[in-house]
């Protein structure tokens, strides 16, 4: 989550709509769930500090929900 705050914006877009976030989080950490949150996110086509707002908002929450269980 520390990450999301600090790399490039453009770095951010870039790897986002490549889908390399939601295959990562699906194939190295398997989390099937987070992977289809971040997906999601690409319908509402987010930009620079919207998108880095956004995703730190979806992984806050799945990182917040896991630590519940």
């Amino acid at each position: 989550m520390k990450k999301i705050g600090e790399v490039n914006a453009k770095s951010l877009e870039f790897h986002f709509y490549r889908g390399d976030f939601e295959k990562w989080v699906a194939e190295v950490l398997e989390d099937k769930e987070l992977a289809e949150e971040i997906k999601n996110l690409k319908n509402l086509k987010p930009v620079e500090d919207s998108l880095r707002d956004q995703l730190y908002l979806i992984v806050s929450k799945r990182f917040e929900k896991l630590k519940v269980q």
